[in-house]
């Protein structure tokens, strides 16, 4: 199978440069616990290539949604191996601990509480209103009976700040060796804001996280300075112009929702049914796959957009083969599979630097660092030489790697 060439953004124009070349940015996009996991394995994959240099030491750092997760811990010094083998423990990890899936129980109760009331509304306006309304006006009237989110991301916020309360780390930006850029969404207003940028920098770097992974409908919206706040990644992926305009001349970014690719052939199709794969499967596959192809197309506009306007910068972007989705991450809240998710994640992304070691090395020779020699796939190591003999993160730990 050829090995799908990492796509590199870069023209060599004749503007007047703005970069610096030894400046360099990590930008993490969302994608939900499987987008996490399949991070974690590509910056494990990418630091074990790289020849004197962490992925730690970036002067900025960047994340959307579950990529600010990720994107945090790399900020505050903990390797990507060591990620790595937290991610692929085979007993539990630090994600388990997080209680992602905590019922939003209040509110749900609340409104059921309120249920008789909305519904008698509900069909006093459908009667009055009959002449011109529809079964769609009565059903979309009874949304008031549903949640803002069915889950709470208090488990999430609180294991982060313990965490980042422990000696040699911050919860506060401003007390950070690198800048790091946590992005959410006002709901009400649908402004993006920048957490840890001058003048949003004094909330919890916890509670931003928190903000910035509140996947609509899914989360509960996070409320900061009196607004509620949702996922990042509604307004942009990946928010790579944040790197950029701190004149970072290279920039790392993990993308981890591409749209699914299917092999079309008959003996895919559901059995007795007129319908192709992802419509065999109901309503929500085909919303996933909507969603998919949306992010997607946008960092792909984005991109090209970058290349007009930062000509001297260079963008490394990372992704996974769109074949591989529906065997691997198919369901981006999925927390089982992290084990094969983060080894996949790791492997291919070995293979696509090997496969192209010319290119990038001359790439990376241009802002300073050095990639080593590509190695056979064949000995390419399950996990990262360094997680052999790291130490779990969830503690006062610490990487014997490198």
């Amino acid at each position: 199978m050829t090995t799908p060439r990492l796509k590199l953004v870069s023209s060599r124009g004749g503007s007047v440069a703005r970069a610096l070349p030894l400046r360099r940015g990590l930008v993490c996009a969302g994608g939900g616990v499987t987008g996490a996991i399949y991070e974690i394995g590509v910056l494990a994959a990418l630091e074990e290539r790289l020849d004197g240099f962490s992925l730690t030491e970036c002067d900025i750092f960047v994340g959307v949604s579950a990529g600010s997760y990720v994107g945090t811990l790399v900020a505050s010094g903990v390797s990507p191996s060591v990620l790595f083998q937290n991610a692929t423990h085979p007993r539990s990890s630090d994600l388990d601990q997080l209680s992602l899936f905590r019922p939003n129980l209040g509110e749900i109760a609340s409104r059921l509480v309120s249920a008789p009331v909305t519904l008698t509304r509900s069909l006093r306006d459908f009667y009055q209103n009959r002449q011109d309304a529809t079964v769609t006006d009565l059903v979309a009237s009874l949304a008031d009976l549903l949640p803002s989110g069915f889950f709470l991301l208090d488990g999430l916020e609180a294991w982060l700040a313990e965490w980042l309360s422990q000696e040699g780390r911050s919860n506060d930006f401003r007390a950070l060796a690198h800048k790091l850029r946590v992005v959410a969404v006002a709901l009400d207003t649908g402004e993006t804001r920048v957490f840890g940028e001058p003048g949003n920098d004094a909330v919890a770097i916890s509670r931003a996280v928190a903000a910035s992974c509140a996947l609509p409908g899914f989360f509960r919206p996070v409320r900061i300075d009196g607004l509620d706040y949702i996922d990042g990644g509604v307004r942009k992926t990946a928010h790579i112009s944040l790197a950029l305009n701190e004149r970072c001349g290279l920039v790392f970014c993990v993308n981890p929702i591409v749209p699914a690719r299917y092999v079309l052939s008959p003996g895919l199709l559901p059995a007795g049914r007129d319908q192709g794969v992802l419509a065999g499967r109901g309503l929500l596959s085909i919303l996933d796959q909507v969603f998919r192809l949306t992010l997607h197309s946008r960092l792909q506009y984005g991109l090209s957009r970058y290349r007009r306007e930062h000509p001297e910068a260079d963008i490394v972007l990372f992704e996974p083969k769109p074949e591989e989705l529906p065997r691997l991450m198919r369901n981006i809240m999925r927390t089982s599979g992290r084990i094969r998710i983060a080894e996949f994640a790791y492997r291919s992304t070995i293979q696509k630097i090997d496969a192209e070691y010319g290119r990038l090395s001359r790439l990376f020779e241009r802002h300073g660092l050095r990639l080593r020699p590509a190695a056979s796939v064949s000995k390419t190591p399950r996990r990262p030489k360094a997680a052999r003999t790291a130490e779990r993160i969830g503690g006062r730990t610490t990487a014997t790697g490198r």
